[in-house]
């Protein structure tokens, strides 16, 4: 499948923010739109970006509204959004392709946007996994990679690459793809939906990421992501940090044994520690729906992003 490429932002463009999933501090919103500020760009953020009802940033209705009337208005280059956290199903029956394929533009973010990445993906656009504008973006460039960052959104730059040391080889082996995924819990709970993950028309290096899972829903997803046809077109996997997945210290494996086992029967390289999304290091911002290779060779691992989402 060809990706359609949002035109690459120049200083001056407009970032729309939006909180279409869970609550945002408004003084981490306002610091993370002074650091989008910082880059070069101008800023809107949405209507209701601060309301609150329940877990989420206020009602479905409004926070649909908002993520619309970015996505349609043609000053609005690209959309970073607030924060992750839950809620952002609840739009998705009401959200179609055609909405992001109208005037396609740049979407940032992790998490529970991870369910928008996929719609992007069904579409054919290209999109970000990368820092948000209440969670990394507020604590500075100490907390996001700039570099991958500022050539996601423009173009300018090296696409990004793994150091040496970044990335622990678990299975041998090297493979080329289009770059698909995001967070563990929500390419699950998106199987068997509209929105699904889907990599069988073509080749895909497959990131996944999360946070504070034990391992045996690690474990879980995992195979209910492969039995739902998921990992058809795999053909190679990085998994995130998985900060906080691990075992307890007083277990008896190692998570690295659990994901190999839940990947047992798939011939492909698989590698673990890539800092994007729910990181402990620096958020790297990632390009899906473009050209990317991984090789693992040994106990060293590199992933190469090959282009930029950007036209």
């Amino acid at each position: 499948m060809a990706y359609h490429k949002p035109k690459a932002l120049r200083p001056g463009d407009l970032i729309g923010v939006a909180a279409p999933a869970g609550p945002v501090e408004e003084e981490r919103l306002r610091r993370g739109v002074a650091e989008i500020e910082s880059l070069g760009f101008a800023v809107r953020v949405a209507e209701g970006t601060l309301s609150r009802r329940g877990f989420t940033a206020g009602a479905p209705a409004a926070r649909l509204a908002a993520l619309q009337g970015l996505f349609a208005e043609p000053d609005v280059r690209a959309i970073v959004c607030a924060r992750g956290g839950a809620g952002l199903i609840q739009l998705m029956p009401r959200l179609d392709a055609a909405t992001v394929r109208a005037q396609p533009k740049l979407l940032v973010g992790y998490s529970d946007v991870t369910l928008l990445h996929l719609l992007m993906a069904q579409a054919g656009v290209t999109s970000v996994h990368g820092p948000m504008a209440a969670r990394e973006l507020a604590d500075g460039e100490g907390a996001y990679d700039r570099p991958s960052l500022w050539h996601a959104l423009t173009g300018e730059g090296e696409p990004y690459a793994s150091g040496p040391d970044e990335l622990v080889a678990l299975r041998e082996g090297a493979a080329e793809g289009i770059l698909r995924g995001g967070c563990l819990s929500l390419l699950a709970a998106a199987a068997g939906t509209p929105w699904a993950l889907v990599t069988a028309a073509e080749p895909t290096i497959l990131f996944v990421e999360d946070v504070d899972e034990k391992p045996y829903r690690v474990d879980r997803m995992l195979r209910q992501l492969r039995a739902s046809g998921a990992f058809e077109g795999v053909r190679g996997v990085v998994f995130g940090d998985m900060k906080g997945c691990a075992p307890g210290i007083d277990e008896d494996y190692a998570l690295e044994e659990v994901l190999l086992e839940a990947l047992f029967g798939l011939d492909v390289p698989v590698a673990l520690g890539l800092s994007s999304g729910h990181a402990a290091g620096p958020n790297v911002a990632l390009p899906f729906g473009v050209r990317a290779r991984l090789a693992c060779n040994g106990e060293d691992a590199r992933l190469e992003v090959r282009e930029a989402p950007v036209a």
